[in-house]
């Protein structure tokens, strides 16, 4: 997963590791228009109305994130913790442990981290937002979903190098930039 860098790794503490499954970002299924479409709305409404109130985040990137981070709502992370966006760490003392892949000095490496367990799909956007607002896109009335993913990239947001890319194919595919005129015009 992209993950954030509050970074919890455990594979240094001597907890047993058997039976802890490995998130992927690889697609095990294929998904129609309707069900791409229903995860995009699900999203992209609870976005807009967040980046209206504080103008920080656009909605077309948080809805790319969940979209890669939870191959569109099917990811183990996101079914066992309503947490679309590979976010690290505890919430409010929640979180469940998974294997994930991280890229480190130019290699994949697989580690065992903590994802932050959140109560609703709404808390984690909520979370979400705000985190990213605090530490990756600093800045409010961005209208470009290519400053913002590049300031998610350079900000340490993930460490894939080809992140920011990634964000911006699935914005362009789906269109999603949609959103953001949506919410910036209303």
């Amino acid at each position: 997963m992209g993950g954030l860098v509050v970074r919890n790794n455990l594979s240094q503490q001597s907890q047993p590791t058997r039976n802890i499954p490995t998130l992927t970002k690889k697609p095990t299924q294929h998904f129609s228009k309707q069900q791409k479409e229903s995860f995009i709305d699900q999203i992209g409404t609870p976005a807009m109305a967040l980046y209206r109130r504080n103008r920080q985040i656009l909605p077309s990137v948080v809805i790319s994130q969940a979209i890669l981070e939870s191959q569109f709502g099917t990811s183990l992370l996101y079914k066992t913790a309503n947490n679309p966006f590979g976010v690290k760490g505890t919430y409010n003392g929640r979180s469940v442990t998974f294997y994930t892949r991280e890229v480190e000095h130019g290699k994949s490496i697989k580690v065992l981290a903590q994802f932050r367990k959140y109560p609703t799909l709404s808390a984690a956007l909520m979370d979400h937002n705000r985190l990213v607002a605090k530490k990756f896109i600093k800045h409010k009335n961005i209208m470009s979903y290519r400053t913002s993913t590049n300031l998610l990239q350079q900000n340490g947001y993930a460490t894939d190098p080809h992140y920011a890319n990634k964000l911006n194919h699935i914005i362009v595919k789906y269109q999603l930039y949609k959103y953001d005129l949506k919410a910036i015009n209303e």
